[in-house]
């Protein structure tokens, strides 16, 4: 694999690099991770970088910067939804990561769910409330045991396994504190598998084994070290290699994604990977996938932030997502 250099980003002009994170979203915190990770290692190469938070002071503070590329290390809400894609459209600042309309609608469960329906991959049976509204179980068509999650929220925030309908109600109020919609969903039992697409290739997959004591996947599992146990690469047979890469490379197709991109599935009992999401700004934190993904496919942490850095553009053509043809 031909790796992208210092020299060849500084040929073309990268010098100065904006790293953006923070903000006004839930997962500000674990933004800011990401990004000083992703200083540190920029400037140790040499390059001329300033960490930014993501906030309204944003315009002012950027344009006396001037950077080459803005590095999106931003997690959740207006970093990761289109909102702060379109603002360096309109400062004509290149910047890493998936344009205005991929980066919204990967953001958004339900919507990236049904265009990856019409694309015949796999997606659990989900119920979308809207929050505020008055929520009755008896809407749910399926039986429990369910997932709750905030529709458009990232990090396992506000998420919540249930067992009966009974606990419904309290599971939506607290999800419906992260997002405008709920979503109810099918409890899949099954392994934790995350897949990951760089620059349009597939990287490999891995396992994810939360603690025994944490439900599913939490918060804590992620961001706490020893939280969880990863297998990497994911021990899947070369016929469920072959399949899992199938479905990366056409779920980021669908949505036009540029740049990395992460998937989140689970293999179920019957061997078929079901798509719970995708993540179009995955972290970069000590504890994050991407990087473990990229390193067992034998790119190291600063390998991967120079592809995404080489990748960094604006999106004026206004692409969209390649739909089903009926």
């Amino acid at each position: 694999m031909e790796r992208i250099s210092l020299e060849s980003l500084t040929a073309r002009g990268i010098r100065r690099i904006a790293v953006l994170s923070g903000g006004e979203s839930d997962e500000a915190e674990v933004s800011r991770v990401s990004a000083r990770a992703v200083t540190q290692s920029l400037q140790g190469a040499g390059f001329d970088v300033m960490e930014f938070e993501a906030d309204r002071t944003l315009a002012a503070t950027l344009a006396g910067f001037l950077p080459d590329v803005a590095f999106l290390a931003t997690h959740g809400g207006g970093g990761e939804n289109g909102t702060l894609q379109g603002f360096l459209e309109t400062m004509k600042i290149p910047y890493t990561g998936s344009g205005v309309l991929a980066s919204a609608i990967g953001m958004s469960k339900m919507r990236s769910r049904a265009l990856f329906r019409e694309r015949g991959l796999a997606v659990p049976l989900t119920y979308a409330h809207r929050t505020g509204d008055l929520f009755s179980p008896g809407l749910i068509s399926f039986d429990p045991p369910y997932m709750v999650k905030p529709e458009a929220a990232g990090s396992s925030l506000g998420v919540r396994r249930v067992s009966s309908r009974s606990e419904l109600s309290e599971a939506v109020d607290e999800a419906g504190r992260y997002s405008r919609w709920v979503l109810v969903e099918q409890l899949i039992p099954g392994r934790e598998i995350q897949s990951a697409l760089l620059s349009g290739r597939y990287l490999g997959a891995i396992e994810i084994i939360p603690d025994k004591a944490e439900p599913f996947y939490t918060y804590a599992s992620k961001y706490v070290p020893g939280g969880s146990r990863h297998i990497s690469p994911a021990p899947l047979s070369s016929e469920e290699s072959a399949e899992l890469a199938r479905i990366t490379l056409e779920a980021c197709r669908v949505l036009d994604v540029r740049g990395a991109c992460r998937l989140d599935t689970i293999q179920n009992e019957e061997g078929v990977f079901v798509l719970l999401e995708i993540n179009t700004l995955p972290g970069l934190t000590p504890t994050s996938l991407l990087p473990e993904i990229a390193s067992h496919a034998g790119l190291s942490f600063l390998d991967l932030l120079f592809e995404l850095i080489a990748t960094a553009a604006l999106d004026e053509r206004g692409a969209s997502p390649v739909l089903p043809v009926h």
